[in-house]
This record gives structure tokens, C-alpha cells and sequence, in this order.
């Protein structure tokens, strides 16, 4: 009893020390990670991308047009001091992400087959992430629960003899924290990305009901209807994008309105 009140009091400490208020949403966050290292992070796995895949732009008329549009949107974010970076990725997926600090990469096929106002909501969704620290929050949360696992087995292995006992008990307590804490955190993150990138894109003077239009032909473009059920995917639905999306789309288009 004295091992597992100890292991809980020292992960109580952990975890209470490291939730922060986001400036930008009210929200709190559990992060780990120092505000001061996204920049290095952010940097050293972009050029790790850049080492390993053959296939990244940096310059180019694909790359110009993401530019134009990333810098318009970052201007009047949050963060426009940030050291942004935009990157073209050559590879026909449909995909788009952020690094800590300000590092965006959209892959070719998103540029091909987007105009430059559903480009604008991609940009936006992903300079959302990078000022709101989402990859900072999911690295700490991934901590956190690798350490919550490691102190069951240490519990577990001091209560019981049985080591298949224990092994089952630290496998489902791994189960448990991706089925019920890192998905549906990571969906929530997406969904305020959403809200914000569509302010960040209303701001610069992008139409909001392109954000609203990008996930509808986003459903049109993924091929063989292969999506995970949204219980099982860290994105939220198309469908559910959409609604909440349009659901504050009177908001958004008063910023549009207003600039």
C-alpha cells in the first residue's frame, strides 16, 4: 500500500506541474515541454524530413502559391512572430502537417486539387496547431501515459506474484489510455483547429465557407471509402467537421466581414 500511495503522489506532482492555460483558447493544457524549445524541436524534425524524403520542395511554383497563402493567413494569427516555414512535400497524398515552431508541409495532391480559399482553411487548421502547442500537448500526454503504465506494472508487480497478472494488467491499462484519453484528445485538438484556423482564414480575408467546402471534397477525394470508424481514428468525422464548422459559421464571417 506504502509503494502504490507513493508512485500515485509522485505522478499527482508530475502532472499538476505541468498544466499550463493556452492564451489563445482558455483551455488547459498538460504540457512538459518548455514554449522556448518549440523552435529547436520544430526545426531539427523538419530537417530529419528534409534528410530522409527525396521528395520535399522548398522552392517552386507549388511552394510560392503555399507561401503566399501561409504567410498571408500567419500574419494575423496569434503568433505572426513565429520563424515560419512552408514546405511542399511531392507525393500524391492527401495530407497536410505542423512542427513545433512554425514548420507547415501540404503534400502535392492536397495543392492539386484545392483552390487557394480551401488551401487557406489547410493553412489555417495547421498554423492553428502550431501556436496552440497541440504537438508539444500530445508528445506530453504520451508521456504521461507511458509513465501511468509503467507505475501499474511497478503496483501491480508488488502486490501480486503472478507476472501474467501483471503483464495483463499493464497491457490493458496501455489499451485503456489509447481507446479513452489519446484519441478522443487528439479529435478535440482537431476540432479546435478547425475553429481557429477558420478565424486565422476569416482574418486574412479568405471566405470562410471554404473551410466548410474543403472537408466536403475532402470526402469526395479519399478513394475506396476506406475511412476508420471516428471511435478508432484520431480525426474527427468529415461530417462532424462540417457541422461544427457551419454551426459557427455566423462567427466567422463577421470576422470576414469585419477586417
Amino acid at each position: 500500500m506504502r509503494i502504490k500511495a507513493f508512485i500515485a503522489a509522485c505522478m499527482a506532482l508530475c502532472l499538476s506541474a505541468c498544466v499550463t492555460t493556452n492564451e489563445v483558447t482558455g483551455r488547459s493544457q498538460f504540457i512538459t515541454i518548455p514554449a522556448s524549445q518549440d523552435e529547436e524541436l520544430g526545426l531539427q524534425a523538419l530537417n530529419e524530413v528534409k534528410k530522409s524524403n527525396g521528395n520535399v520542395r522548398t522552392s517552386g511554383r507549388d511552394v510560392e502559391r503555399v507561401r503566399r497563402i501561409g504567410e498571408r493567413i500567419v500574419r494575423v494569427s496569434d503568433k505572426p512572430d513565429l520563424n515560419w516555414e512552408f514546405i511542399v512535400i511531392d507525393e500524391p497524398v492527401l495530407n497536410a502537417w505542423a512542427l513545433p515552431g512554425g514548420k507547415v508541409a501540404v503534400y502535392s495532391k492536397m495543392i492539386d486539387n484545392l483552390t487557394d480559399e480551401e488551401l487557406a482553411a489547410v493553412l489555417g487548421h495547421e498554423a492553428a496547431h502550431a501556436i496552440l502547442r497541440h504537438g508539444a500537448e500530445q508528445v506530453s500526454r504520451a508521456q504521461a501515459q507511458q509513465l501511468a503504465i509503467v507505475g501499474l506494472g511497478a503496483v501491480v508487480g508488488a502486490t501480486t506474484e503472478n507476472e501474467k497478472n501483471a503483464q495483463l494488467a499493464v497491457a490493458l491499462g496501455s489499451m485503456a489510455a489509447q481507446g479513452f484519453v489519446a484519441l478522443p484528445h487528439s479529435r478535440n485538438m482537431e476540432l479546435e483547429a478547425d475553429h481557429v484556423g477558420t478565424i486565422y482564414m476569416a482574418r486574412a480575408g479568405y471566405n470562410p465557407r471554404a473551410a466548410a467546402q474543403l472537408w466536403r471534397k475532402m470526402a469526395r477525394l479519399k478513394e475506396g471509402g476506406g475511412d476508420q470508424p471516428t471511435f478508432l481514428s484520431t480525426h474527427p468525422s468529415d461530417d462532424k467537421r462540417i457541422a461544427r464548422i457551419e454551426g459557427r459559421m455566423p462567427e466567422y464571417l463577421a470576422i470576414y466581414g469585419n477586417r
